[in-house]
């Protein structure tokens, strides 16, 4: 009997990126085959994201675009487990994140055109087949779901409240990986700092294991949020001193306004926010800061918005993801008064001038420094590497999964740019 053939395509966050790797492993080891095409295959996974409406448009798109190849269809995701009644026309087969150890019984109901739909379970994901690294870079999950209640997110109804990974079933994991080549490792979750908080232990305990586990390999850890960390940044700041940490900080701000923060139910507030960023800053004064800004959230004022510019401009981060509001289904923010389009693309171009200045401004402190990195990709004969402070920088004559000492000879608001000083280490 010959193999069934599958093709998968994932979109969005790397846990999303990291369930769309295991359900692979799971099929791969269930004697499924991969194909690089929809048109090759028997059954096709698309793994979707709908965390903003113009993402949710692009599933559709998507997911009549693979339909229309005749080719029984999967849907997995947060849309399978939030939105399925958008995607019914394409496929009769629908699994949610928490159910991907699924996978196989969903893609053989496809085939039989038989009616499926599984969302919720409780599988460990970091003990579940997974495809090797094919390249320097892993990820892992830690966790899944989340223990906020924010009043914008249709991704806590997808994922779930926290469920976090065994503590020694991610070190094997980590330990697997940097066996089979990995030298980047990303720890991802919805929430990693809440990681262990329903198991007794917490983001401490995991990074000072990983610290322990031998081998030459740069960590990033996910998501922060500064609910969580407020009152562990001095902790989380100093084990990230550890050289296979990079010294990269993800902590979603979301507004600079206390009262829209409040309307969001994010449960922290701007001076938390900037408790964060003081112990960051003195601890880690060439690290790098990211963070996130909702532009636009309904019943944000100008005076709010310029909240959130000053904010920017007194922490001064390396990395801003901004978002423009788009309303999700079933959440309470859907209900509230919108702000105009006019008014929320105003406001996320001033800000997002403003945060690229600024991160031109922090790479050119960077100018004239020796650096030490680690080369992740290829383009031509060109490489991008890594320094420990997670900025990218564009280099010459090097090799995947090296380590590089580097001088930094130039700087844009997207990286660096940078001479081979010595070659430190290889794959």
């Amino acid at each position: 009997m010959n193999a069934v053939k599958y093709y998968i395509i994932s979109f969005g966050c790397a846990m999303n990126k990291a369930d769309g790797m295991i359900m692979e492993g799971i099929l791969l080891k269930s004697g499924f085959e991969k194909v690089e095409t929809p048109e090759e295959a028997d059954v096709i996974i698309l793994n979707t994201c709908n965390v903003k409406g113009p993402t949710e448009s692009k599933m559709i798109h998507y997911a009549r675009k693979l339909a229309s190849t005749g080719k029984p269809l999967v849907v997995a995701g947060c849309m399978a487990a939030t939105q399925k009644n958008l995607l019914k026309r394409y496929s009769n087969v629908f699994l949610g994140p928490r159910a991907i150890d699924k996978i196989v019984d969903a893609c053989i109901h496809a085939l039989n055109g038989v009616d499926f739909s599984d969302y919720y379970g409780e599988p460990i994901k970091t003990c579940l087949p997974t495809l090797q690294p094919s390249g320097v870079t892993a990820i892992i999950p830690v966790e899944e779901g989340c223990l906020g209640s924010c009043t914008y997110c249709i991704t806590r109804f997808a994922r779930g409240r926290l469920k976090s990974f065994p503590l020694n079933s991610i070190v094997e994991r980590v330990r697997f990986y940097i066996a089979k080549g990995a030298r980047e490792i990303y720890l991802t979750g919805q929430d990693v700092s809440a990681y262990g908080k329903d198991i007794g232990l917490s983001i401490i305990d995991l990074l000072e294991a990983i610290a322990h586990i031998e081998g030459s390999f740069r960590v990033r850890v996910g998501m922060l949020n500064p609910f969580h960390i407020v009152d562990k940044i001095e902790e989380l700041a100093e084990i990230l001193q550890d050289e296979k940490f990079y010294k990269f900080f993800h902590v979603p701000v979301q507004s600079g306004s206390n009262r829209v923060l409040s309307l969001m139910g994010r449960n922290y507030s701007v001076e938390d926010f900037l408790k964060i960023v003081e112990t960051v800053r003195r601890v880690h004064p060439y690290g790098t800061l990211s963070t996130d800004i909702i532009v636009g959230f309904p019943s944000e004022t100008d005076q709010d918005f310029m909240d959130t510019v000053r904010l920017i401009e007194t922490v001064r981060p390396e990395i801003v993801n901004i978002s423009r509001f788009s309303p999700r289904p079933g959440t309470k923010a859907a209900s509230m008064k919108q702000l105009s389009t006019h008014v929320i693309k105003r406001r996320s171009k001033r800000l997002t001038e403003i945060s690229q200045r600024i991160k031109y401004e922090r790479n050119k402190l960077l100018l004239r420094k020796n650096v030490t990195a680690l080369v992740v990709k290829s383009s031509g004969s060109w490489f991008i590497a890594r320094t420990d402070m997670y900025r990218p920088i564009i280099i010459r004559k090097a090799s995947l999964g090296a380590f590089i000492r580097a001088k930094v000879v130039g700087a844009t608001s997207r990286g660096l740019v940078g001479i081979v000083l010595n070659n430190l280490s290889s794959r």
